[in-house]
């Protein structure tokens, strides 16, 4: 039998962005066989991330910064170091990490080559790719014709009740080349989990993303949120969510994984204040396999058990490989 060294590893592709995929990265970076990229949303307006951009034009660093921390070697040193908030006047509230970021790239005057030094720094086990290089701003239209502007405006807009009709840039920019090659050569492709029209979709709307995805014939997996977001989501299926993800993607979408044991009713009514509710799940979606399994084990927050996610996924992923 051949070494791990000598034996080919499966080359996965992570779409996603926010506490999502973060959360699935930590768990999959613990797999010898899997050669992971993430490819990561660049079109944060909040917080720390939000500020940077506006105040020095940098990409924002928050979600590139998670995802680097969750493939890290030693994630929990890290953390401790570069979640770290600074409290100096000129950069309040801004983490250690967003602003080495921001170093890095003034040092390298190039947004992908500072992020590849920080991954190095930190001894990430993967690449993580921003899906481009440009600015742009994340614009949705409702529904009901209104037009929203930026990531914080769209999740306000989806939690007040209002339905998105159409996400898209502004302006139009193309993927980054790394991101696309990531694409090309991979064996299978991760989407989810993460906030649905704020950080997962948006990965797709760069110019070339949608047809380097038509063009693989590499398998895509769906993770499937544990809850809705939002008044504008709710009574939102599985199915229904998969068919907006595949208009999206331009592809069938080949296995769903979804959780399949709710916490107590404590716990989902003190969610529910928050208008956010269990994804109804019919027992089949047309043209994808569904995966149900218990991944909502810390019922103190909304999040997946990233080693049971992980785990479940690599199973998933031999399966899909050897038809």
């Amino acid at each position: 039998m051949n070494s791990l060294s000598e034996a080919k590893k499966i080359k996965i592709v992570c779409f996603g962005g926010g506490t999502g995929m973060p959360s699935l990265l930590s768990g999959l970076k613990h797999n010898p066989w899997l050669d992971i990229a993430a490819v990561v949303n660049m079109f944060d307006t909040g917080g720390s991330s939000g500020e940077l951009r506006d105040r020095f034009g940098i990409l924002p660093p928050g979600d590139i910064l998670k995802c680097l921390l969750a493939l890290s070697e030693d994630d929990a040193v890290a953390r401790k170091i570069l979640l770290k908030r600074i409290s100096h006047n000129s950069y309040p509230g801004h983490t250690g990490g967003n602003l080495l970021l921001l170093g890095l790239e003034k040092v390298y005057a190039n947004y992908q080559e500072a992020v590849d030094s920080l991954a190095q720094i930190l001894s990430v086990k993967g690449r993580v790719l921003p899906v481009t290089l440009a600015d742009a701003t994340l614009c949705g239209k409702f529904k009901d014709k209104t037009v929203y502007k930026g990531e914080t405006s769209i999740d306000v807009g989806i939690f007040e009740g209002r339905e998105v009709d159409e996400l898209f840039l502004e302006p139009a920019v193309k993927a980054s080349s790394q991101a696309l090659k990531a694409i090309r050569d991979a064996d299978v492709m991760c989407i989810g989990p993460g906030s649905f029209y704020t950080s997962v979709l948006p990965n797709f709307l760069p110019v070339g993303i949608k047809e380097a995805i038509k063009k693989s014939k590499a398998p895509i997996i769906f993770t499937s949120n544990l809850l809705t977001e939002g008044m504008g989501m709710r009574g939102f299926t599985l199915d229904k969510i998969v068919k907006v993800l595949e208009r999206y993607t331009g592809r069938r979408i080949n296995a769903a994984i979804a959780n399949k044991k709710l916490p107590s009713r404590d716990v989902l009514d003190k969610y529910a204040q928050e208008r956010k509710h269990p994804i109804v799940i019919k027992n089949k979606i047309k043209g994808t396999k569904l995966i149900r399994a218990d991944l909502w084990i810390d019922t103190a927050i909304a999040r997946h058990d990233s080693m049971r996610l992980s785990n479940l996924i690599f199973g998933t992923i031999h399966r899909l490989l050897k038809k």
